[in-house]
């Protein structure tokens, strides 16, 4: 696989595509590319022979301790974020729409939080490792990409959360080499927003 073939991959997956949908030059829905591109992803790494089955194991029980203790942090500075500055919209799913909320928190690990991290981690940190001689430099990028398909939320907390989000994700993922580690670190900050109100950055309310 020549860099050049992998340059354009990155290029088309991670900038042309999130730009396309930000000016709305295609005309489906949002979540159609993020599940194509998925798929692509899958296709590529289920043909590779050098992928060990333990990457989706969870190593180590400290890695599990460690996403205990930073969610619960997450949750306690997001809650009290949302209640002094956004306190329309202090826990709003769970107390307005309960049935909603119950399905989003159910689903979104599934339909999202997976296929993200399968995407920006496990797929990027594995294809495009040899583009980068760097690895600092490498996580700054990921964040650069995993921000920039959050564009389409049109709001600058999705960026800036987003871009600080991926650099955490990336360092369990690199430090426990677990994509199942990242999965649920991502899935449980995902539902804490969702649940505790900061979720406005990255839907709209009905």
């Amino acid at each position: 696989m020549s860099k050049l073939y992998l340059w354009t991959e990155f290029v088309v997956l991670f900038v042309v595509l999130p730009l396309l949908y930000f000016f709305e030059l295609i005309p489906i829905h949002k979540g159609v590319p993020l599940v194509m591109i998925f798929i692509y992803c899958f296709v590529v790494m289920y043909n590779r022979k050098n992928i060990s089955r333990s990457i989706f194991s969870i190593k180590s029980y400290y890695s599990l301790k460690e996403i205990g203790i930073k969610s619960l942090f997450l949750l306690v500075v997001s809650s009290l974020w949302v209640y002094i500055f956004r306190q329309d919209v202090f826990f709003q799913l769970p107390l307005q729409n309960f049935w909603f909320w119950l399905v989003l928190i159910l689903t979104y690990p599934v339909w999202s939080a997976f296929t993200q991290e399968f995407i920006y981690r496990f797929f990027f940190y594995n294809r495009y490792r040899i583009l980068f001689d760097n690895v600092q430099f490498m996580i700054f990028v990921n964040a650069l990409c995993f921000s920039m398909a959050h564009i389409i939320f049109r709001n600058w907390a999705a960026l800036v959360f987003t871009f600080v989000g991926s650099i955490v994700f990336s360092l369990t993922y690199i430090r426990s080499r677990s994509l199942n580690a990242v999965f649920i670190e991502h899935s449980i900050y995902g539902n804490i927003f969702f649940t505790n109100g900061f979720g406005i950055f990255f839907y709209t309310p009905s």
